[in-house]
């Protein structure tokens, strides 16, 4: 296991959790960049297109190349990776591990994917995680802009039913890790689900899990999206859509991963339960608790509300207008109703008046309950 890690890009979104993981394993942090890291990393000053500092200890090292420089252009990117990768080297650093994309290929449609491409082909010797559609974790990057795209009443978008491969943020961590500790040394490894799944329906399954809503999604052509993103740079009090993001997606091709997966001790879990586990999704189910259990007449405490939210793992509900009598939203209200009656307050609700008067309502519901039990037979084989 590599002692030390040595790792650009150590701030941003994926570099962040990579730096808590490795701390968390006991391994010393030095991170290259213009700003420092958290407590107990080292820092270095370093800019793209520098070689590796001189002074750093490498002994038992690796490094980790996450940093990208969209001001530093094209070639200082790619011939910035290819001097610190080489320096790196020389200085006896085995392990060296280059971040790239799933997008990376020599005809990508934007640039992005061509710089990692080419990047790629100037680090012989390392490493190369080509990572696909990460989420999880704080809603900043890519992730965040999901969510933000999921919370909308209406998404138009372009090609819904391209394919991507979701890996969880954790995941992608963990193969890093594992490339660092030398499994699949000098070679290029997809690091992405196993199972491509429409971009559309990743985007409902946000809206559902995150949002508790539909997302109707309205497909449009590349062109206009392209026009808008033109549009878009040019009027003042807009939000300007990012061409490269949406040249990203439109180019984006499906990769066998499962090999490199198990060759990196991976084991990628469906979207679906993963998502369901972030805190965001069980902040909204404990949003969802506190409402039912009032609408259920009873006070919403916290050992009720995660009594409901142990219930049903798989996030918060989706709003419909139109539900049918035995449809989700009925049975989350019969599991608040249960919660209420089992709980301090309810006891004592049902226990209020005489002994003579519980009895009778009690004889009352049971009565009515064996009445009904044919029609709701009756319904059901329906």
């Amino acid at each position: 296991m590599a002692r030390h890690l040595i790792i650009t890009g150590g701030t941003g979104y994926l570099g962040t959790a990579l730096v808590a993981c490795a701390l968390e394993q006991g391994r010393a942090v030095t991170l290259l960049g213009r700003r420092a890291g958290p407590l107990g990393t080292q820092h270095r000053r370093w800019m793209l297109g520098e070689p590796l500092p001189a002074e750093i200890d490498t002994q038992d090292a690796a490094l980790v190349h996450l940093a990208h420089d969209w001001r530093a252009g094209d070639y200082a990117n790619v011939a910035g990776t290819a001097l610190l990768f080489a320096s790196a080297e020389a200085a006896g650093v085995a392990s060296r591990v280059f971040v790239s994309s799933q997008s990376a290929r020599n005809d990508a449609l934007n640039r992005y994917g061509r710089m990692k491409w080419a990047a790629e082909q100037r680090i012989a010797g390392a490493t190369s995680l080509r990572v696909g559609l990460i989420y999880g974790g704080p809603r900043v990057a890519m992730y965040g802009l999901l969510c933000r795209l999921a919370s909308l009443p209406v998404l138009p978008m372009i090609e819904p039913a391209r394919a991507v491969q979701p890996i969880h943020l954790g995941e992608v961590v963990a193969g890093m890790l594992a490339a660092v500790d030398g499994r699949g040394t000098g070679r290029v490894l997809a690091l992405a689900g196993p199972d491509p799944v429409q971009f559309g329906d990743v985007l409902r399954l946000f809206a559902r899990v995150l949002w508790a809503k539909r997302l109707p999604i309205v497909p449009i052509p590349l062109r206009f999206a392209l026009w808008a993103c033109e549009l878009s740079a040019r009027l003042p009090l807009v939000p300007t859509i990012d061409r490269e993001r949406v040249l990203g997606l439109a180019g984006t091709e499906p990769i066998d991963s499962a090999v490199d997966l198990a060759r990196l001790g991976i084991a990628v879990r469906p979207i679906a339960k993963r998502l369901a586990a972030e805190p965001a999704c069980r902040r909204a189910l404990l949003v969802e608790a506190r409402a039912l259990l009032r609408r259920a007449g009873t006070v919403p405490t916290s050992a009720l509300m995660r009594r409901y939210a142990r219930a049903f793992p798989d996030g918060a509900m989706v709003r419909s207008r139109l539900e049918p009598i035995d449809g989700p939203v009925a049975a989350r209200m019969r599991a608040a109703a249960r919660l209420a009656e089992a709980s301090v307050a309810g006891e004592a609700r049902l226990a209020r008046g005489s002994r003579v008067g519980r009895l009778a309502r009690l004889a009352v519901d049971s009565m009515a309950e064996t009445l009904m039990l044919p029609v709701r037979i009756v319904v059901t084989r329906r």
